[in-house]
């Protein structure tokens, strides 16, 4: 059942503007952001509402999901953001990344009155638009609940 706040959702390529169409065809209400924002446009015309900034893309969610390229990027756009703010958010790193940089982006987010799950996937756009992606969750299983 699709939630009343919107979702985030950082990073919209292959993998994340399949996500985000999911989400939208689920009925969710998705915020997007990418780096290039020409990526947004696709993603406007099937009902998402592309934002400036992740600050923007976050006003009003309570879930996060990030698909970023690797560490440096979630680090940049998660913690180098200063009118991002995190307390509250549920932040879903979905990308592939190294364990030591999960546990700190973790760390950072839960500093910052967050909470962080690890989701990378295995699969790609066509496994995410047909609702088959398999998400490895590490993180407190009550977030994962």
């Amino acid at each position: 059942m699709p939630t009343a706040a919107p979702i985030a959702l950082l990073g919209t390529g292959l993998l994340g503007a399949a996500i985000a169409e999911r989400l939208l065809r689920q009925g969710y209400s998705v915020q997007a952001w990418n780096r290039s924002p020409a990526r947004l446009r696709a993603l406007e015309t099937c009902g998402a509402l592309a934002c400036a900034s992740p600050a923007a893309a976050t006003q009003g969610c309570g879930w996060v999901i990030t698909v970023l390229s690797d560490a440096s990027a979630c680090r940049k756009v998660l913690l180098e953001q200063p009118e991002l703010e995190l307390a509250g958010l549920r932040v879903v790193q979905m990308g592939t990344i190294g364990p030591w940089e999960s546990q700190e982006l973790a760390e950072s987010i839960a500093g910052r009155g967050g909470r962080y799950l690890e989701a990378p996937v295995l699969g790609s756009r066509p496994e995410a638009l047909a609702g088959r992606l398999q998400v490895m969750a590490a993180g407190p299983a009550e977030l994962f609940a």
